[in-house]
């Protein structure tokens, strides 16, 4: 009687663990594997740590809607880098298909411009992992132009500037309508950096117009405004 109660208890122990660990992994398959996600956010050209720096998780995913198609998406969850630049969050990782996880910019330019500095995260937040995310977040100088404009006839004369080689545009455009003026403009560029100032206008009509350019070597300071004077004669470009 003992060896048959002593069998009987053994298989509703294992029946207890067996149901105990189909239920974690339910639980598991429903709020999804915790996942970490950490780094820091510094101003690496100046060499500060940024405090107060919101960080967005959101989940995204196509969505379509009367025939338009766009990106959907919903909060995660949200932070804020403490006084060493330093942040943290820990969430329940689960994906359907087709969505996927990315922090949402926060701030387009001002008063930062974030660059995401390379790690093994290059594939994506990996579940179950604590996951290193580092931000370059640096604050844009002022490029004060005044220039002096002539010849104008094919207006708009647009201006930008350049980081280095990456022939990007970059932050904000100014366009210029006045056949003949004299006037101070701004853009924003980043600071102590090898950058290019671009003034360009088409003639010519679609589908086929001529670009003109003329392109200005410069390497910014550190200071907050740089300030510049051109005479830009748009007949010699």
């Amino acid at each position: 009687m003992k060896n048959i109660r002593k069998i009987f208890y053994i298989l509703l122990v294992i029946q207890c663990i067996t149901y105990c660990s189909s239920s974690n992994d339910d639980i598991e398959d429903n709020i999804g594997i915790q996942t970490e996600l950490k780094g820091n956010v510094s101003d690496n050209i100046r060499g500060i740590k940024i405090s107060g720096y919101k960080i967005k998780l959101v989940k995204s995913w196509s969505s379509c809607s009367n025939w338009m198609c766009g990106i959907a998406s919903e909060e995660v969850a949200t932070t804020y880098t403490d006084s060493n630049g330093n942040y943290s969050i820990t969430f329940n990782y689960k994906l359907k298909e087709g969505e996927s996880y990315g922090l949402e910019e926060q701030y387009y330019g001002t008063p930062y411009y974030p660059e995401y500095l390379p790690t093994t995260m290059n594939n994506g937040i990996i579940a179950g992992q604590t996951n290193i995310l580092n931000i370059n977040a640096w604050k844009p100088i002022a490029l004060k132009l005044n220039l002096n404009i002539s010849n104008n006839i094919s207006a708009p004369l647009h201006v930008r500037n350049e980081i280095g080689n990456n022939n990007q545009s970059f932050l904000n455009t100014e366009n210029i309508y006045e056949q003949n003026i004299s006037k101070t403009y701004n853009l924003r560029s980043r600071p102590d950096s090898d950058i290019k100032i671009i003034f360009w206008y088409y003639t010519g009509t679609n589908p086929t117009p001529i670009l003109h350019q003329k392109t200005i070597l410069y390497h910014t300071t550190m200071d907050d405004v740089n300030e510049l004077n051109y005479n830009i004669d748009c007949s010699t470009f």
